[in-house]
């Protein structure tokens, strides 16, 4: 069992025996955490105090999360004791509420304890102009599309991104900007946080991201009076089918599947905040998502910007002779499902992927080591996706519609039977 307790740097501990994670209350950090998102969380103005107290909840689950070694028996115990200001606001179903989101996520045992945090310092920020709403602008290739969808529509929005110090991450992300800000009629708005834990990851995946990230939206959302948080996420991809019987549980990951937005919103309505997450690309596959977002540029131009989104799930370059670190692998399933959706949209892919640009002699290595990946995609081709299959990914929300999910999932394996594989 792993023991945890985040706190600002000048409160002392509630529980002797976990590992303390120092907060800086200011800028200027130091110690387990780094990044521009102190204790106050400044960077975002004035966020209601109940959002910030669950933004700190999931960013200490999140360091947690990243500090505990999965080991081989996978399950993890961990236990996580989080300073709050609205004690009130976390009642025993709230908090239950926390961990089995966490749960659902990260398939771990979750035990979430709040206690009273000690008074800080009142600050006066600048006033931010209000927006209709937040959306999520996470450097990959769905985020991309659902801004250029989005961007000339008249809504005022913030577009939010988090780096966790990842270098191809942060170059995505001002790349897109930079090129969404060119074709934009007025100046579109962005926010950057970044925040992670200082030094060696025990564990290489972060399950909990997903949540860290939809609680830094909704705290953005409540300081600048916004009550939608925009993630655009395809419907193929967010239902992660798991292609084969060995992928099922949280090795197929549920950052944006349908439960797990229902289960947010149950939890923001549950904590009284007024913001509620949603997914309008829930019903396209990925190469859908890409057609439609062609529809609003010029496909040339586009595809060069398309070539910087990052939708890796490895990025390993660093460990091939001859490999680039900021380049995805070709090769992965992530990578394969964009490879297709760029296909399926008649789109060039000019991304340059390590499958692509590794020397002969490092290609072999690759390939050997995506074995896994490409077999699951030509299983899953040869058999298709049932209705069971489906039933099997569950609980849904009350009212998923199953039959559509199926047709979806079909039309995404569809667009992946266009991508040659080794």
């Amino acid at each position: 069992m792993s023991q945890f307790e985040l706190l600002p740097t000048d409160a002392s501990q509630f529980d002797p025996g976990a590992r303390p994670l120092y907060w800086s209350r200011t800028s200027g950090m130091t110690g387990p955490i780094s990044g521009n998102l102190d204790w106050s969380l400044t960077r975002l103005a004035t966020p209601h105090p109940v959002a910030a107290d669950l933004l700190r909840i999931c960013a200490g689950a999140y360091l947690a999360d990243r500090l505990t070694s999965r080991g081989q028996a996978f399950t993890r115990t961990i236990e996580l004791t989080v300073h709050v200001t609205e004690t009130a606001a976390w009642t025993a179903d709230a908090v239950e509420q926390v961990a089995d989101l966490l749960w659902w996520l990260t398939a771990d045992d979750w035990t979430i304890r709040v206690v009273p945090a000690g008074p800080s310092e009142a600050s006066e920020l600048p006033i931010q102009p209000p927006v209709r709403e937040v959306a999520l602008l996470s450097g990959g290739l769905d985020s991309l599309c659902g801004a250029v969808d989005q961007l000339n529509d008249g809504t005022s929005r913030l577009f939010l991104s988090h780096a966790d110090g990842t270098t191809a991450v942060k170059h995505a992300q001002r790349q897109i900007r930079e090129w969404l800000t060119e074709r934009a009629t007025n100046p579109p708005e962005f926010l950057t946080v970044t925040f992670t834990q200082n030094g060696a990851k025990a564990e290489s995946s972060s399950r909990s991201r997903s949540l860290l990230f939809a609680a830094l939206a909704a705290a953005a959302a409540t300081a600048r009076g916004a009550s939608r948080v925009v993630v655009p996420e395809n419907g193929y991809t967010s239902i992660n089918i798991p292609l084969t019987t060995a992928r099922g549980g949280a090795l197929s990951t549920r950052s944006t599947h349908p439960t797990t937005f229902a289960r947010i919103n149950r939890l923001l309505a549950t904590l009284g905040i007024g913001v509620a997450i949603d997914d309008p690309y829930l019903g396209l596959t990925k190469g859908e998502l890409v057609a439609q977002a062609v529809a609003h540029v010029d496909p040339a131009a586009f595809a060069s910007v398309v070539a910087t989104s990052l939708s890796c799930g490895k990025l390993d370059g660093t460990y091939y002779k001859g490999g680039d670190p900021n380049y995805g692998c070709g090769l992965c399933v992530p990578c394969i499902v964009r490879r297709s959706a760029i296909s399926a949209a008649g789109l060039d892919d000019r991304t340059p992927y390590l499958t692509d640009t590794l020397p002969a002699a490092s290609r072999p290595r690759l390939i050997n080591n995506r074995s896994d990946d490409v077999q699951a995609i030509q299983e899953a081709l040869r058999r298709g996706i049932s209705e069971d299959e489906l039933l099997a990914c569950g609980p849904w929300p009350d009212d998923f519609d199953l039959d559509a999910a199926v047709a979806l999932c079909a039309r995404g394996l569809q667009e992946i039977a266009r991508v040659p594989l080794p």
